[in-house]
């Protein structure tokens, strides 16, 4: 069974040079989504790997560089979408929602608006689902009520999180995580992502039900060090586990 899998990349990070290379090596076949992560300095639900990321990419990027990766990835047929915090959404608003879509985006994920912002939610909502998908995030803690209302007024796969944050570990039962969110939105694609370590537990992860498996911190050390090698026999490898 073919099941997606979503990189997650944050932008410029770490040069727009190099991540270019990475972007312009994705495998379209084995990747069917790439989130490019909005640089922010305040990537509160990010872990540590992560976080890091952003406070160096901030030193590099410029919001022409996100054309340029939703040039590549969709001549690949994959599908970019941005991961953006509110306040840095919020200050640019409609006009990042133009230059995305004009960037040929997909969508957009604003990881914090369900748990720090949910007074304006519906209306942000409203506003990216104009001219973008609206990914809602959601996590084990979210709850049920909130799942049912958020995913009926969205129309997009769901991004649920098995830690409230990267590259952090909280115990939890895979299997009964899963089985919960599969009950909730039985006819709704669900990725699984945020704190997944290794290929074992995308493995295990697949096993369970999920229709795809989002990795970034795992990502980091190939970028860091220019390691274009390492990233496409991690491809490779991934493509045989999503197959399987």
């Amino acid at each position: 069974m073919n099941r997606k899998t979503i990189f997650y990349f944050t932008s410029s990070y770490p040069t727009h040079e190099q991540l270019l290379k990475f972007i312009s090596s994705v495998d379209g076949e084995v990747v069917k989504y790439v989130e490019l992560g909005l640089p922010s300095m305040n990537p509160l639900y990010d872990g540590p790997s992560i976080r890091k990321t952003h406070s160096d990419a901030l030193r590099n990027f410029h919001f022409s560089h996100l054309a340029e990766y939703g040039s590549i990835l969709t001549r690949k047929g994959v599908r970019p979408y941005l991961l953006a915090y509110y306040n840095d959404f919020a200050q640019r608003g409609e006009r990042m929602l133009d230059d995305l879509a004009d960037a040929g985006f997909a969508g957009l994920l604003i990881p914090d608006l369900l748990i720090d912002h949910a007074d304006v939610a519906q209306s942000i909502i409203a506003s990216v689902q104009k001219k973008l998908e609206f990914i809602p995030f959601f996590n084990p803690a979210t709850p049920d009520a909130i799942v049912s209302r958020i995913s009926g007024m969205t129309r997009s796969w769901v991004y649920y999180g098995l830690q409230p944050s990267t590259g952090i570990e909280i115990p939890y039962d895979l299997a009964e995580v899963s089985s919960r969110i599969r009950e909730l939105l039985p006819s709704r694609e669900v990725n699984f992502g945020f704190g997944i370590r290794n290929l074992d537990q995308v493995r295990e992860i697949m096993s369970l039900g999920s229709d795809g498996v989002a990795i970034g911190t795992m990502i980091i050390p190939m970028l860091t060090g220019h390691d274009l090698e390492a990233f496409l026999k991690f491809q490779h490898e991934l493509g045989e586990v999503a197959v399987a």
